[in-house]
């Protein structure tokens, strides 16, 4: 018995139909599935958990939906199993959301569209399984890539901006996000040292892109043990409009502003309040933040 974990919002509606469709085609291979559909925030971590808990249910979740749905999966797969242990239960992602990052490093370029629902089933009947590594932030797992600073307030005007700008939501985010940009000060603790000051922005990465395909850590890996840390420090608007194209054609690996370095722990304590990233999830954040590696937890399937 496979758990699928579906969000119709997902994908512009997607979702739902493809949902419909791999159930056809599990049913063909004679697979079974029960089938979870979200209908409000930490649904799809409620669904997980409940899963898994006392004891596991099921051969496997399969998560149909965006980063931020996948997110929601995996914390609540990870709370079933507290203390870094192995989840027993692998999950498979269908990649119908706008971004779709982690699959993108999964695979190692962007992913334009879902796989056919058969090519899906196929996937789930081979069930060929790659071991990761997942990231807490104060306890809550991400899959991907954490992100505070200038790039989560991005993400966070691009949720505000979609009613008006459709599909430019992002670009317009990011102009409006320069425009009004100021930079974040707070304390870096990682690999034995501290560092106050004020930063553009910190991504905490297992995953190599965000953002929608944006290789912001190309050095990243997820089965390593390793978090990626990319420290960009605090600069003004003028710098901060030569950052963004730099990205954009990942050369901002040269740049004397970006700093690269691996820990499997590290700390950020903010002097005001700001908006954390969790694969797209945005959530307030004050005070410490503690991100810390947990090798080798997860089964996915490849």
């Amino acid at each position: 018995m496979y758990h699928i974990i579906v969000n119709p919002v997902a994908g512009k509606g997607r979702t739902t139909a493809y949902a419909t469709q791999l159930g056809k085609e599990l049913a063909r291979e004679n697979i079974s599935y029960t089938l979870h559909t979200t209908t409000k925030v930490k649904d799809a971590y409620h669904f997980a958990l409940q899963i898994l808990q006392n004891p596991p249910s099921g051969s496997g979740i399969i998560g149909i939906g965006g980063d931020g749905t996948i997110q929601e999966i995996v914390a609540g797969m990870v709370d079933a199993f507290p203390h870094g242990q192995h989840i027993p239960t692998p999950l498979a992602i269908c990649p119908v959301g706008s971004g779709n990052d982690f699959v993108t490093s999964l695979n190692g370029k962007k992913t334009k569209k879902s796989p056919a629902p058969s090519a899906f089933a196929e996937k789930i009947k081979k069930r060929y399984l790659r071991t990761i590594d997942v990231i807490t932030a104060n306890n809550e797992a991400f899959l991907n890539i954490a992100n505070i600073g200038v790039d989560a307030r991005i993400v966070q005007n691009a949720a505000n901006l979609k009613q008006t700008h459709g599909g430019r939501a992002y670009l317009a985010a990011v102009y409006k996000s320069i425009m009004r940009h100021s930079n974040t000060t707070m304390t870096l603790a990682v690999n034995g040292r501290e560092i106050t000051k004020p930063f553009t922005l910190i991504a905490i990465c297992n995953g190599q892109f965000y953002g929608g395909g944006l290789r912001i850590a190309p050095t990243a890996k997820f089965d390593d043990g390793k978090i990626t840390l990319c420290v960009i420090e605090g600069v003004g608007r003028a710098k901060l409009g030569i950052l963004f194209p730099s990205l954009l054609i990942e050369k901002h690996t040269a740049l004397k502003i970006v700093q690269f370095e691996e820990c499997t722990e590290l700390s950020l304590t903010l002097q005001n309040a700001e908006t954390l990233c969790l694969d797209g999830n945005l959530a307030p954040a004050t005070g410490e933040i503690k991100f810390k590696i947990l090798p080798q937890v997860l089964d996915v399937f490849v």
